[in-house]
């Protein structure tokens, strides 16, 4: 709003000039006040709008990494059923909503579903297994 009045404050006084040139120059004053008090309002404009729309806090970076390596399993060996039971039985509902503590109790408990998954279906030595 406040860049509107802006507009239309410097268009009425660029048809004044147009009209009456001599009342134009005298009255530079004037039209550099209403320049200066325009900037000023879209300068708070702004700042308001900077400070209404604060982002989202990141997750801390241990978080992001166990998050990322439990999807990555979770896609590698088809275990999203097995992730979405351990969720649910936290009584959670997504796995974003699961604290720090839950998130590590359940990167363990897919650390050893999969080493069983590699020592029962494949030796030790070999690729993972499909």
């Amino acid at each position: 709003m406040a860049e509107g009045m802006w507009v239309d404050q410097v268009r009425k006084l660029l048809d004044r000039a147009k009209t009456q040139q001599s009342v134009a120059f005298s009255n530079l004053d004037g039209l550099r006040r209403s320049i200066d008090g325009a900037l000023a309002l879209v300068q708070t404009a702004r700042e308001e709008r900077q400070q209404s729309c604060t982002p989202p806090v990141p997750y801390p970076i241990q978080r992001r990494n166990l998050l990322a390596q439990i999807g990555r399993q979770s896609r590698y060996y088809g275990l999203s059923d097995e992730i979405q039971a351990f969720v649910y039985a936290t009584g959670a509902q997504v796995l974003q909503e699961l604290d720090n503590d839950q998130l590590a109790a359940l990167h363990t408990w897919l650390a050893q579903w999969i080493e069983n998954m590699q020592t029962g279906c494949d030796s030790a030595f070999a690729p993972p297994a499909r």
